[in-house]
């Protein structure tokens, strides 16, 4: 089983310190543990004996023969025609461009399946259905929304939930009330936005919790997130590709629709109840179309 598997698949519980560790790895795989264990520590923020106890507890003797096996996977990577998807960009000429971007697209969802601790998403999902907590959503300038998005959904299956957006003062404002009962599910992907930092880290301070969707270089928001959930955004555009955010998003909504199946199916009922005396949708008058949510 190659590491990048270990790391993700869950059999593995990994404690705080070694979850930075694995993100660290994961934000640049294998490249991040092909350095010594000291640059490895300071770039995760740990010490370097926590670095060791790591590799140990993946299986292997010490920090060498983890390198050796990271290695090995470098060279089978490299006899890969994977490894030729962005070498080889045909122009238009030589290939359907559309066929090509949904490759690559395919290619970065694969990407972000190897991105992520089974731990941190299962953390995204508690504090999402957390009862007691009010739930908001914020994104930046592109990834608001995304923040849309999760919002939408999630009013559905709970309350207390909302979205931030509008004027700069307007989501300031909102700042007041924020605290311990708190959760901030929060996009920034770079280059990252400053209000959003901003407004994250004093939500920190007032001691909402912090769930960060980012890429893999990593928003300055992870340095006091409580959960942090990275995906690639490289694609054939110099525009960044927000296909697995997305994914990420959708995964998180799926995740907590069954979690709150019980809880959220009068909600929803009633929902619907009061859509239909306010013909909201088409449907209304024909109950045989399906709504669109």
């Amino acid at each position: 089983m190659a590491i990048r598997d270990r790391l993700t698949d869950g059999a593995i519980t990994f404690t705080r310190s070694e979850l930075k560790i694995v993100r660290q790895l994961l934000s640049n795989y294998p490249a991040a543990g092909l350095n010594t264990v000291a640059h490895l520590a300071a770039t995760a923020g740990v010490s370097n004996p926590t670095v060791v106890r790591f590799a140990n507890k993946l299986g292997f003797e010490g920090y060498p023969e983890f390198q050796k096996a990271l290695l090995s996977e470098v060279q089978e990577r490299m006899s890969s025609p994977l490894s030729m998807l962005d070498e080889r960009r045909p122009s238009l000429e030589q290939e359907n461009f559309y066929q090509y971007f949904l490759r690559a697209s395919i290619h970065a969802l694969e990407s972000s399946m190897q991105m992520l601790p089974s731990e941190d998403f299962e953390a995204a999902v508690d504090a999402a259905a957390d009862m007691g907590a009010r739930i908001h959503c914020l994104g930046g300038r592109f990834s608001g929304f995304l923040a849309g998005l999760l919002w939408s959904h999630m009013k559905q299956l709970r309350g207390d939930t909302r979205w931030i957006n509008g004027s700069q003062a307007d989501q300031v404002d909102q700042l007041v009330d924020l605290g311990k009962r708190d959760v901030l599910f929060v996009y920034d992907y770079r280059r990252y936005q400053n209000d959003t930092i901003r407004f994250a880290r004093q939500a920190a301070a007032q001691g909402a919790r912090i769930v960060l969707f980012t890429d893999r270089w990593v928003s300055p928001i992870a340095d006091f997130a409580t959960v942090t959930l990275m995906a690639p955004v490289d694609t054939v555009s110099p525009y960044d590709t927000m296909v697995p955010a997305i994914a990420q998003t959708e995964a998180l909504i799926a995740a907590l629709t069954a979690r709150l199946a019980t809880q959220s199916r009068s909600r929803i009922e009633r929902m619907e109840e009061l859509r239909r005396g306010y013909a909201i949708t088409e449907d209304a008058f024909n109950p045989q179309v399906e709504d669109d949510r």
